[in-house]
């Protein structure tokens, strides 16, 4: 007989979703994941008593990191305090630089406090091809020359000028521009002399002022007469005699400077060539000779040996009556001659056309004429 499951599906095990139980004990999440046991707080140890207790923070001794911070700290403390006062005496001193400013250029102030001041901050009044001329240069000039109306007014047993009164004030003004046309001159001077090479030694100015003291009974009676007068010291004096030996030097160096003489050694040359092609001597040093007989006909009169200059008597004396010489270059310039007349015992005659080497005082105008000069203060 059949079995009755057979033709049956055979059961299978249904899960816990279909609701079947399973056995034993349920566990549940808590129960899945692990015990974590806290730790009960427990008090710090006792010290040893017998052990070293340990030092305090602040009780702790200083390290090397701590020293190095503790010196950049004070380095940048100072380092402050420098940039600080710094900062304060460059404010002072715009102030100062500032105040006296405006009593220089607002008031031309000339009082001790502004010529001290001045004596260190070279305040310009003057700038001559971009060198610029101080104020205390100008005090300088002004006060000696100021002076010098006193003393010798007082010298001449005459009232001295009073410079606030009205004759005075007009005085001090000539007084003032006289100072700035000096020092526009000095600093033209002192630039021409720079481009010429030439240079005054301490050893030269020591010459001239070694004759004043021979002139003047000694130093000492020197100095105290120049205190007087201009209200100069031993300074002073050797700043004025170099400047009169710079001033000497540039006009030798420029009567004999070949380059500014070229024109004039043309023109004496050109000259002579005239003369040459029979041109009237006395015709053409009227018209032409700088020489302070031009208006004669450059007619020089008898001259012996040492009444003029080596190279015109020694040219001269070897000349014919009537012969014409070269063109001769003598301290003074280019020269021509013409022998008229000739006496036993060396007496000579003859005619002269001078053409001067460069005129100092017409350089030194062109010069000053194209020169920018720029005035800060009026006068």
């Amino acid at each position: 007989m059949p079995n009755s499951n057979e033709g049956k599906p055979k059961d299978r095990p249904r899960s816990d979703s279909e609701g079947t139980k399973p056995k034993g004990p349920v566990r549940t999440k808590t129960d899945i994941a692990p015990k974590v046991v806290v730790a009960k707080k427990m008090a710090p140890p006792k010290p040893d008593e017998t052990s070293a207790p340990l030092p305090k923070s602040s009780e702790a001794k200083p390290t090397m990191v701590g020293h190095m911070v503790g010196a950049i700290r004070q380095k940048a403390g100072f380092k402050s305090t420098v940039v600080k006062a710094g900062a304060v005496i460059i404010a002072l001193a715009v102030v100062v630089i500032l105040v006296f400013g405006v009593l220089i250029y607002g008031y031309k102030s000339d009082n001790s406090a502004v010529s001290a001041v001045a004596q260190v901050i070279p305040y310009p009044v003057q700038s001559v091809n971009g060198h610029f001329v101080t104020y205390s240069s100008y005090l300088f000039e002004v006060n000696a020359e100021e002076r010098a109306y006193e003393s010798n007014a007082k010298l001449n047993n005459q009232t001295a000028p009073n410079f606030n009164s009205a004759s005075g004030k007009k005085l001090a003004a000539q007084i003032k521009q006289h100072a700035m046309s000096k020092l526009e001159n000095d600093a033209l001077v002192d630039q021409l002399a720079s481009q010429m090479g030439i240079k005054v030694t301490s050893q030269q100015v020591q010459g001239p002022i070694n004759a004043l003291y021979g002139q003047y009974g000694g130093k000492a009676t020197l100095l105290k007469t120049l205190n007087q007068i201009y209200g100069w010291n031993l300074g002073d004096l050797q700043s004025v005699v170099r400047q009169q030996l710079i001033a000497e030097d540039l006009q030798n160096k420029v009567a004999n400077d070949p380059s500014l003489g070229a024109a004039s050694q043309a023109k004496a040359q050109a000259l002579w060539q005239q003369l040459k092609n029979g041109a009237d001597f006395s015709t053409l040093a009227k018209q032409n000779s700088q020489s302070s007989d031009a208006s004669s006909g450059g007619n020089m009169g008898y001259f012996t040996q040492g009444q003029v200059p080596a190279d015109i008597y020694t040219a001269a004396s070897v000349l014919a009556v009537g012969q014409l010489s070269s063109v001769i270059h003598d301290q003074y310039g280019y020269v021509i001659i013409k022998v008229l007349d000739k006496k036993t015992g060396g007496s000579i005659e003859a005619q002269e056309i001078l053409i001067k080497n460069v005129d100092y005082n017409t350089y030194f105008a062109d010069q000053l004429k194209k020169a920018k000069v720029i005035t800060y203060i009026k006068v």
